[in-house]
Parts: structure tokens; C-alpha cells; sequence
């Protein structure tokens, strides 16, 4: 009967291949044969690179004058009641500037995670300036005599930034050739500024009206003229950033980047500025 010995000859050549399956099933489950490539890049290690962008800049100046003017107030009993310190009108400015400059950095890889540390060096040069002028006239009594005064206050101020730095915290997820990521980091930015307060006033024994120029206030009369500035130039300012952007890795060794950030400068003279920066940029992983 052949089929008998086609049936024994099957169980022979067959038998050991179900068993070896079921071995490589064992061995799977305990992780000694591996499953597959991972499914992510490799990031760890140094890394440099460049990168260029622009940076949209948030200057606000509205509360630049207040310590000068506040300085000013107890200097005359006549500013008493004045309401000086509403006098400035100094107001926020848009600019935008482009940027560029490089970064080195380090990555820790476990697995899919990634987290590293980044410094960071960028130029880009940005100005803004403002000045305000204002004039009110009050009734003043000074001498046992009722006086008309009219007091005019000027203020100015500006900032410019050259160059800042930036070291950074970053924390990311590989997804095959993609490296999304957060991070967090403080900058130092080379800031000039300045800001500058001009208070001064005349007056006429009512109902004489005060002279609109107290360049050269008459004689007798309560008046004066007082003037506080200041100025920075070259010095580093601390601040702080945070963003998110995405390496793609072209070769194992190259990669591309895209990120977006905010950036906020500790300006001096109460100045408020801040940036927000788009850039694209390029690197090389050793």
C-alpha cells in the first residue's frame, strides 16, 4: 500500500519542523531572538550644525519713564498733586530682524526617547526707538498766592540687540527618521539702551496765564527744570526661552531641522522685549 509509506514519509520529513517553530516561538518570548529592526534612528551622541530665520520682536515701553519720574516727584512740593506719572505716553513696537547662527549639542537615546542639552549662539540686529512729549496747566498755591503753572514733561527711550546666546534642555521622541521635540533653556542677549525724563514748569500769579515755554520761566515765580537719563551699552541681559521644533534625519550622519520658539530678554530701564523666531537649519551627528 504506497499511500502508507507516502503518509510515513511525510511524518519523517515534517515532524521536526513543527517543533523547531515552537522552539523559535519559546525563544522569541524570552527575548533571545529579535524581532525585527527598530523603528526609530539613532540620535545619540554630539551633534553641530547651523541655522538661519527671522524673529518677530514685542517691544513695550509703556512703563520705561515711571522710576525716573517717581525719582522726580519729592525734588519740588509743587509736583505734589500732579499727576505726572500719566503723563508719558510711551507705546509698544513690532519689528521683525532676521537671524542666524549655530548650535553644538549632545543627545541621550533610550530607545524611543531621547533628552539632551544644546548651547546655542545667534546674531541679529534689532533697534527701536520712541520719544513723547505732554503738557497740562494746574493751578498751583505757592507764597499765600494762587499761581497758573504749566508743567511738560518729555520722555524718550531705546533698545537694540546685537547678539544672544541660549542654553537649552530638550526632550524628544524618535519616529523613524523624525525626532520631534520640546525645550526649555535660558539666554543671555547683548542689549544697548537707554531711557531719559525731562520734568519742568512755569507759572504766572493767576489769572495770568502760564507761559507755554518755560525755557525761561520770569523771575519770582515757582518753576524749574530737572532731567534724569541713563545708558547701557555691550552688557549681557539673562532671559529665559521655550519651543518646539523637528529633526528629520537625512543619513545616519546628516540631518535637517525646523523649530519655533519664544524668546523673552530681560531688558534693562523696565523695558519689556521679547521675541518669536522661526528658523530652519542643518546639522552633523558624529
Amino acid at each position: 500500500m504506497r499511500w502508507v509509506s507516502w503518509v510515513i514519509c511525510a511524518f519523517v520529513v515534517l515532524g521536526p519542523v513543527p517543533r523547531a517553530f515552537a522552539q523559535d516561538y519559546l525563544d522569541i518570548l524570552r527575548g533571545a531572538l529579535p524581532v525585527g529592526p527598530a523603528a526609530y534612528s539613532n540620535w545619540n551622541g554630539p551633534y553641530v550644525g547651523g541655522a538661519v530665520g527671522e524673529n518677530w520682536y514685542g517691544v513695550d515701553y509703556t512703563h520705561t519713564p515711571t522710576p525716573y519720574i517717581d525719582d522726580i516727584i519729592p525734588l519740588d512740593a509743587n509736583f505734589s498733586g500732579i499727576p505726572l506719572a500719566q503723563y508719558p505716553r510711551l507705546s509698544t513696537f513690532d519689528t521683525q530682524a532676521p537671524v542666524y547662527g549655530g548650535f553644538a549639542g549632545y543627545n541621550f537615546q533610550f530607545e524611543s526617547a531621547v533628552v539632551g542639552v544644546e548651547l546655542g549662539f545667534n546674531e541679529s540686529s534689532q533697534s527701536s526707538s520712541v520719544v513723547d512729549s505732554e503738557s497740562h496747566n494746574y493751578y498751583i498755591t505757592a507764597n499765600n498766592s494762587l499761581y497758573e503753572a504749566h508743567y511738560n514733561v518729555t520722555t524718550s527711550a531705546s533698545e537694540s540687540i546685537n547678539e544672544y546666546g541660549e542654553l537649552r534642555a530638550r526632550f524628544g521622541w524618535a519616529l523613524g527618521s523624525f525626532l520631534p521635540y520640546t525645550f526649555v533653556g535660558v539666554t543671555y542677549a547683548q542689549i544697548n539702551a537707554s531711557s531719559s525724563v525731562n520734568v519742568n514748569y512755569c507759572s504766572e500769579p493767576s489769572p495770568t496765564p502760564a507761559p507755554s515755554n518755560c525755557n525761561n520761566p520770569s523771575g519770582g515765580n515757582p518753576g524749574g527744570n530737572w532731567t534724569l537719563s541713563g545708558q547701557t551699552t555691550g552688557k549681557w541681559y539673562p532671559g529665559y526661552s521655550a519651543g518646539f521644533g523637528v529633526d528629520y534625519a537625512l543619513w545616519q550622519n546628516l540631518f535637517v531641522r525646523g523649530e519655533g520658539q519664544y524668546i523673552a530678554f530681560n531688558a534693562p530701564f523696565s523695558i519689556k522685549l521679547s521675541a518669536i523666531s522661526a528658523r530652519l537649519g542643518v546639522g552633523l551627528k558624529f
